[in-house]
């Protein structure tokens, strides 16, 4: 092999090197799951609460919930735990959904109201 080959082979490899050790790791994926509680208690609604757990993204998180069944209302349906009432004796479809940089995911959440709180 040449002289000239040598170097453009070792340029070559230089210059690949540093663009391979320039990436980034690359960040988890976000994903998220949740849960709800209604308390045992007397007349037509019970209240709730919702708490989601996430993981993964890339920075800080959004979270915003929504209800899926007419049967319950948020009081503030932003943040990682959100309250609400239900009516009792429903079952109830809830889905938080969570931002974090260009990521979003999102959970449906199903309870009872009332169910006994643990």
């Amino acid at each position: 092999m040449g002289l000239f080959a040598r170097v453009a082979v070792g340029a070559a490899a230089a210059v690949l090197g540093a663009t391979m050790g320039a990436v980034p790791a690359a960040a988890s994926a976000l994903t998220v799951s949740g849960s709800c509680e209604s308390a045992a208690g007397f007349g037509a609604t019970r209240d709730f609460a919702c708490s989601a757990t996430a993981s993964g993204g890339t920075g800080g998180r959004l979270h915003s919930w929504r209800s899926l069944t007419p049967n319950s209302v948020f009081l503030v349906a932003q943040g990682a735990v959100s309250e609400g009432y239900c009516w009792a004796y429903t079952e109830n479809v809830v889905r938080v959904t969570v931002t974090s940089g260009a990521e979003t995911a999102s959970a449906d959440v199903r309870f009872s109201c009332p169910s006994s709180r643990r």
